[in-house]
């Protein structure tokens, strides 16, 4: 019987977002330019913790698009930006501890294990396989039709509580690397779980509000408990 959903976010979380930031930069500039003629300014960091929608929305509208502009455009640029991140040659590194957790997870009766990121669920799906580690997750809760995070965090939340039949909220684990993560789960009352594998410190992420902070995602016995796993690292 399941207890606990873990969700886990994709960029700066389980992949290094360092490594992959040229490749996030591209995706977004290449896809709107492609559409609109035009190239914005993407600071990929500026953006973290945000939704693929958002982001372009915010970059369209810098660009001097009126509303209605953006509105249009924005439909266009998220099939655009899919399109081309499957083509794209990719550097995808993962962060420390991903190979020996997942495993874990994954071995136990309890945990449903997914993904709960600002990707479109292409990309997404695309990011997983290309770092091999796509099998693992029976769960996808992206951004394809999101302009909040909030908004996706709690609908992600109440849709694992009744498909799992889980007694609260709490039980829907979420494992993020912002402090825009910590808001949104706290704010649908899950647990959230901070992982400074990024560019926030484990004391950023306990004053956003985190229930747990570690550095990274190696199972050490600490985390495995935080996680509701009996296991211990081998």
């Amino acid at each position: 019987m399941t207890t606990f959903a873990v969700l886990f976010d994709i960029d700066g979380t389980l992949v290094s977002s360092v490594v992959a930031e040229d490749d996030e930069r591209r995706r977004y500039t290449d896809a709107i330019r492609d559409v609109v003629g035009q190239t914005p300014n993407v600071v990929p960091g500026r953006f973290a913790g945000m939704v693929d929608p958002q982001i372009c929305q915010i970059l369209l509208t810098e660009l001097g698009f009126t509303n209605d502009k953006v509105d249009s455009f924005v439909p266009r640029v998220l099939s655009r930006m899919s399109e081309l991140y499957r083509r794209m040659d990719k550097t995808i590194a993962l962060n420390s501890g991903v190979k020996e957790l997942l495993p874990l997870l994954v071995k136990s009766p309890r945990h449903a294990v997914g993904v709960l990121t600002g990707n479109l669920e292409q990309i997404a799906r695309e990011k997983l396989a290309c770092a091999e580690i796509l099998s693992y997750f029976s769960e996808f809760y992206c951004a394809d039709r999101y302009f909040d995070r909030a908004r996706l965090v709690r609908d992600a939340v109440n849709s694992c509580v009744r498909k799992y039949q889980l007694p609260a909220s709490k039980n829907v684990m979420i494992v993020g690397d912002t402090p825009r993560d910590i808001a949104a789960a706290n704010a649908s009352e899950a647990t959230s779980i901070g992982i400074a594998s990024s560019a926030v410190s484990m004391r950023q992420l306990t004053e956003a509000g985190a229930m747990q902070v570690y550095p990274n995602l190696r199972p050490t016995k600490q985390f495995l408990a935080g996680l509701g796993l009996d296991s211990q690292p081998k």
